[in-house]
């Protein structure tokens, strides 16, 4: 081997470990938490997420106990100002979509019955949220990107992505700790 081969060979090892030492330091997401609108179906979960490039294979787990605020209204900009003007009025999240507004709540607002009076009074009603888990990969514990996580840049251009989708409420990312 001559002096340029040698050269060129150790300086292909080295910028291969370089990659691999910043890729293990690279944060990575393991999983996404996406509450869909009320009566969404799998089917329609698996239909949704196919039309998005999702790097790894991943699994859904609809229905899911994971999340807290399950809960929400969609009201438009109007009917969000007479709420705000309520004194029993308390939100959780809000956020726009399109040309309304969601409410997200948790499960502690549900049996309220000054909650429930609002409602009532602005004619609004409260819908259940369908929490889905997406598991990135086949479950086991290596924690590799491209197998069963991917990289947090590629996760937020997914999120980005899915939250365009009419039938997508909130995503959250699972990010994998160490």
């Amino acid at each position: 081997m001559n002096k340029i081969s040698k050269v060129v060979l150790v300086f292909i090892v080295i910028l291969t470990i370089v990659i691999l030492i910043k890729q293990s330091h690279e944060v990575k997401v393991a999983a996404l938490f996406i509450q869909f609108e009320n009566e969404t179906t799998e089917p329609e979960v698996e239909a949704i997420l196919e039309n998005y490039d999702i790097p790894v294979n991943y699994t859904i787990d609809c229905n899911s106990n994971i999340s807290r605020g399950k809960y929400y209204i969609k009201a438009d900009e109007d009917k969000i100002n007479e709420l705000r003007k309520d004194e029993n009025w308390t939100s959780v999240v809000e956020l726009k979509k399109g040309n309304y507004n969601i409410i997200m709540l948790s499960a502690e607002f549900v049996p309220d019955e000054n909650f429930l009076t609002v409602l009532e009074k602005n004619n609004l009603q409260l819908k259940k949220a369908v929490v889905c888990y997406i598991h990135f990969g086949n479950g086991s514990p290596d924690r590799v990107v491209g197998k069963n996580c991917v990289l947090e840049k590629d996760a937020i251009r997914i999120k980005n992505e899915l939250e365009k989708n009419e039938k997508v409420l909130i995503i959250g990312l699972d990010y994998i700790q160490g």
